[in-house]
């Protein structure tokens, strides 16, 4: 923080310590402040506020006598000459290029982080942009389990998954060669469970390449409302309509896990 006088206190407390103390350079020593700096203090330059606390207490006058004066921000120089530097800019017309030019230069940054995280890191890439995504996406339902999920039909699911106590994990980081995915459920690292409420066949077309990808491994469900039906005939081998026939369904997973007991 720096202090910022009113000139004419500021010129009577630094004479005075000047005076005091016999010489700037006397007051140098006392102080532990450079004599460069003493002198432009005198000359009305802010002072810094661990200094300013020793000029008065070597006066032995109390701050409040030197009301009011200005309490400023370490960068207050690069805050005012930013701000002049912006009216310059304005006046000869180049702040708009200028500002656009900065854009497009952090734009291409940015870009490129992209490119090197996935390359280079992409696990750590994949799950640093799952977490700012989830940070907005709105997960107000909470299930049985106590976790936030996104909408009513895969709290449905997953209080489903509860009820029946089959463990699951929810949105989990998967990777199927070098392709990432966050899968809405999880279950015994083979069967994953995608719950969508969008109407439309956009939707129906991106689960479609999704689950190409995920079949390799697991055995893909996708539950959907029985109202959508109409827009998810391309995935029709993979649908279940509505949280009433995922129950059935959800019941052999139980078969398949006590079948897997026994072997």
């Amino acid at each position: 923080m720096y202090i910022r006088l009113k000139e004419d206190k500021q010129k009577e407390i630094i004479n005075k310590a000047i005076k005091k103390a016999g010489s700037y350079r006397e007051l140098s020593k006392i102080l532990g402040i450079p004599r460069s700096s003493i002198v432009n203090y005198s000359n009305l330059s802010t002072i810094r506020e661990d200094r300013f606390k020793k000029i008065i207490c070597f006066l032995r006058i109390n701050d409040k006598e030197l009301m009011p004066y200005e309490r400023l921000e370490k960068n207050w120089r690069q805050v005012i000459g930013g701000k002049n530097c912006v009216k310059v800019k304005k006046k000869k017309g180049t702040f708009e290029s200028g500002l656009k030019l900065a854009r497009e230069n952090a734009a291409l940054k940015l870009k490129e982080w992209h490119r090197l995280m996935k390359k280079n890191k992409p696990k750590e890439y994949y799950t640093i942009q799952y977490s700012r995504f989830k940070k907005v996406g709105h997960y107000k339902y909470s299930t049985k389990k106590g976790e936030k999920v996104r909408n009513i039909l895969e709290k449905q699911v997953a209080d489903i998954l509860f009820d029946l106590n089959i463990p699951y994990e929810y949105e989990p980081l998967i990777n199927i060669g070098k392709r990432y995915f966050f899968p809405d459920f999880l279950i015994n690292n083979k069967i994953i469970i995608e719950c969508t409420m969008w109407g439309g066949e956009i939707k129906a077309y991106k689960l479609k390449e999704k689950i190409k990808r995920l079949k390799k491994r697991y055995k893909v469900f996708v539950v959907i409302p029985k109202s959508l039906n109409r827009y998810y005939n391309l995935i029709k081998d993979n649908l279940v309509l509505g949280p009433e026939e995922f129950v059935p369904v959800a019941q052999t997973f139980l078969v398949l896990k006590a079948q897997e007991k026994e072997q």
